[in-house]
């Protein structure tokens, strides 16, 4: 739960590092801690290497934006498209989306494995929720509407493959679920790309995660490639 600078109110982290409420939030950081530039939002100065003295040398005191190049980012981000599957132009459907053996288009009537069966049966789905619903919003393309972003934006513990980064009362071993739409174009893995492959991702879970590992590693040879073609083309 983190403070939302706009409203003084709590609200659910879940951009950043789960550190930020909202997109507004987070372009205004972004501008501060990114670019140096800071608005009503954020308008105090980083002190450049820890030495606040140097600031008698910023030549525009005050705020640099009054927030309407950061209300144009973040609605730049609001409305980006989300990616589509491989092969396929379609946005994401629901649940029923599959892949199976030896097949590597978006669905199949038959074939002795449904992918996102065995997702959700090996507990992946748990924390990788695949579809979520928006919530009210003043733009009406974007009010509750059902998305698939394989997340829920929610803070885990795991365990070993925590980054060690303590930000206000999450610990190094909490990390945000991160969101698999768009796996296939990513080529390493994990947060700090240690993983090179998407299986080498998922045996390093640990934590919470760590019965979904378990269990993704108790599977068939046929019915882990049937998954892992499944996750490899979201």
């Amino acid at each position: 739960m983190v403070t939302d600078v706009a409203t003084g109110e709590v609200a659910v982290g879940r951009f950043g590092w789960s550190q930020v409420p909202n997109l507004l939030q987070f372009s205004g950081d972004a501008y501060l801690n990114e670019m140096g530039i800071t608005t009503p939002m954020f308008p105090n100065e980083n002190c450049p290497q820890g030495n606040c003295a140097m600031l008698a040398c910023d030549p525009v005191p005050g705020a640099d934006d009054d927030l309407v190049d950061v209300d144009l980012f973040r609605d730049f981000m609001s409305f980006l498209a989300p990616p589509t599957p491989g092969g396929s132009s379609r946005p994401y459907p629901g649940h029923g989306w599959r892949h199976f053996v030896g097949h590597a288009g978006p669905s199949s009537p038959q074939g002795p494995y449904q992918a996102d069966r065995l997702f959700a049966q090996v507990g992946c789905a748990d924390c990788h929720v695949p579809s979520l619903m928006s919530g009210p919003s003043a733009v009406t393309a974007l009010r509750y509407k059902r998305f698939q972003p394989y997340s829920d934006f929610l803070l885990h513990d795991m365990g070993g493959l925590g980054d060690g980064i303590e930000q206000g009362q999450a610990t190094g071993r909490e990390m945000r679920t991160a969101p698999l739409w768009g796996l296939r174009l990513i080529t390493t893995f994990l947060h700090d790309g240690r993983a090179h492959s998407i299986e080498d991702a998922i045996l390093a879970h640990d934590g919470q995660a760590g019965g979904a590992r378990d269990r993704f590693s108790a599977l068939s040879p046929a019915q882990k490639n049937a998954l892992l073609a499944f996750l490899g083309a979201l």
